[in-house]
């Protein structure tokens, strides 16, 4: 339970640190940038969110699942709407990861919590654009929570998402990884019964969404990860299904492209946690998101052994994260301690 626990952590931070450099740019400006598929963590270019960033520091995808997942143990697993918005609070004090990449739903939120002012007109601006991808990369850790128990991954990953992004189809997409993440800490996980996990917590997330949050527009995430599914388990290599789940869903910062590109491509690569990732990285548009969501699913699967030996220390390192001691106490967690 723990190297799965420590390899959902480490997919889900080394899809955001990779894929952090080559965010924005499309498949042929990656190469031509750095001359090869980047494999390993990189410098992030001058013209990226992640500029002066260092090879293996992490945006706001990781960092806020690491927060929120700290906050979660420290309260001894109790997920309430007090401990994850005093999680996002603190995220928020630390300008590293929130100044430069908070997006304008989260960092609407974070001001409502903390009871700042703002203004209504902005408010009902940013109504329409919440269904975006925040809310699934940040969710893996509710899964690693929830070991085989889809259901409460579901309805706690519902709960979260409703504080930031309070509609049906963020919803939907975080259910569906909080979901998949369940089902692959479990003994007998593969890539089959993750995926079926994924589409039962899409459909739920979605029922769930529609009852008790907004209206919100874009495509259906449910029938986006059929089609990305139906690619991904098709023919071709990994790369050529994954160029074609890229250019056909998407992989932009609607949560009904990220989500079910995730998987499209996690199935591609037969649930391979480095060529899973790698594929992410190199898709082009928001690749940090992409591979930290994909990443977060095939590193539980696989554990912590499917990644190269500098990664976690790496990570730990330049980004001041305790990765193995939050891995160990979410296994306390889960085993009841």
């Amino acid at each position: 339970m723990y190297d799965k626990i420590l390899g959902g952590l480490i997919g889900a931070a080394a899809g955001d640190a990779m894929g952090a450099p080559t965010e924005a740019r499309t498949r042929e400006q990656i190469i031509e940038y750095f001359g090869h598929e980047v494999t390993d963590f990189e410098v992030p270019p001058m013209d990226t969110f992640a500029a002066g960033s260092k090879a293996g520091q992490v945006t706001d995808d990781f960092s806020s699942a690491y927060f929120i997942a700290r906050h979660i143990v420290d309260a001894r697993g109790i997920i309430t709407e007090q401990v994850v918005k005093e999680a996002l609070i603190e995220w928020s004090k630390h300008s590293v990861f929130f100044d430069r990449f908070a997006g304008p739903t989260t960092r609407l939120a974070i001001y409502e919590f903390e009871g700042k002012e703002v203004d209504e007109s902005r408010k009902r601006k940013l109504a329409t654009r919440q269904a975006t991808n925040g809310s699934a990369m940040r969710i893996s850790p509710i899964g690693l929570m929830n070991p085989g128990n889809l259901d409460e991954a579901i309805s706690n990953a519902a709960k979260v998402t409703m504080l930031t992004h309070d509609n049906y189809l963020a919803i939907s997409g975080a259910c569906a990884v909080a979901a998949a993440v369940s089902r692959a800490m479990m003994e007998d996980a593969d890539i089959y019964n993750i995926v079926r996990a994924g589409l039962y917590g899409a459909v739920e997330g979605e029922k769930i969404g529609r009852k008790i949050s907004r209206d919100a527009a874009g495509p259906s995430v449910v029938k986006r990860m059929e089609v990305a599914l139906e690619i991904g388990f098709g023919k071709g290599t990994p790369k050529e299904k994954s160029i074609d789940i890229a250019e056909k869903i998407g992989t932009g910062l609607h949560v009904s492209e990220t989500v079910p590109s995730a998987f499209g491509i996690f199935a591609a690569n037969d649930g391979d946690a480095m060529g899973t990732i790698i594929s992410c990285v190199n898709a082009g548009y928001d690749t940090d998101t992409l591979a930290t969501t994909a990443g977060a699913i095939a590193g539980t699967l696989y554990g912590s052994k499917s990644f190269p030996d500098h990664f976690l220390p790496t990570l730990e390192k330049v980004n001041g994260f305790d990765i193995k001691g939050l891995a160990k106490d979410i296994e306390n967690i889960c085993l009841g301690k």
